[in-house]
């Protein structure tokens, strides 16, 4: 599946500038693939303690510097939902680094920093 029907080529003409040129071509090809399905489940694996499972659901995107919503969510917390905006290339850039490369179902170290260091310095509650 493609976005809005681009083909393979187009998309990653598209993204590839900003998710490591072509090199990582492959790693690109499948977050590509990810990301109409607009959701990722996975868990957070945590030393000591049980993992947390959550989803993380985004919108349909167009374009690499297409801001995208994105909303973080987390089985055993329902009351609690973690909603945020980053450009759509960073999404793919975290779906390349995480679940394309194995990491066990879960997101890179950098997008969990990335939530909690942007929502401290944007003084929002967590």
């Amino acid at each position: 599946m493609t976005l809005s029907g681009l083909s393979w080529e187009a998309q990653l003409a598209l993204f590839a500038p900003y998710c490591g040129g072509r090199e990582l071509e492959p790693s690109l090809r499948e977050a590509l693939a990810m990301l109409p399905s607009g959701e990722y489940a996975g868990e957070r694996l945590l030393v000591d303690a049980p993992a947390h499972r959550f989803v993380l659901r985004w919108d349909r995107v167009q374009a690499p510097l297409e801001p995208c919503r994105c909303v973080l969510l987390f089985a055993d917390r329902p009351d609690v939902d973690y909603r945020f905006e980053c450009p759509a290339h960073q999404l793919l850039s975290w779906l390349m680094e995480g679940p394309v490369q194995g990491q066990e179902r879960d997101l890179p170290d950098g997008f969990w920093q990335w939530l909690l260091l942007s929502r401290f310095v944007d003084d929002r509650p967590l």
